[in-house]
């Protein structure tokens, strides 16, 4: 079975799952917008059960997404890397989502199968070929 391993920017905070992601998510809506500084997060929906931390504790912060779902943001309290995020939302409860940039070498570089909130999506972006775009949560 795959073993992915992940960290935050000061190695303090590092997990691990196994399996393949469920779903690969590029997010654009407005709080993953600020999260990043950037257009988009890019979320890999892993099985929570086969999800786990590996060293430190992660700091967790609730926030409420433009869609009215409780997100929490769990990351590193001394370099606030946001790690994973995950919410009770029926789309999202049975999944952590690990944010991509956070794997350990290349698995980032597989594409993702949806897009969200492309209502919110610049202009300047366009759609990627053969992916499923959702102009918010459905």
């Amino acid at each position: 079975m795959t073993s992915v391993s992940g960290s935050c920017i000061c190695k303090k905070i590092s997990y691990a799952y196994t399996g393949n992601p469920t779903k690969k998510a590029i997010c654009h809506c407005r709080e993953c917008q600020k999260l990043t500084g950037s257009t988009f997060t890019y979320n890999f929906l892993v099985p929570r059960e086969n999800f786990k931390w590996t060293s430190g504790s992660p700091k967790s912060n609730r926030f409420i997404q433009e869609s009215g779902i409780e997100v929490d943001y769990h990351s590193c309290p001394e370099c606030a890397t946001v790690l994973i995020k995950e919410s009770e939302a029926d789309m999202f409860k049975p999944f952590y989502l690990v944010q991509a940039g956070t794997i350990d070498g290349n698995d980032i570089k597989t594409k993702p199968d949806v897009e969200f909130w492309t209502s919110r999506k610049p202009d300047w972006i366009a759609a990627i070929a053969g992916v499923e775009q959702m102009a918010q949560f459905e």
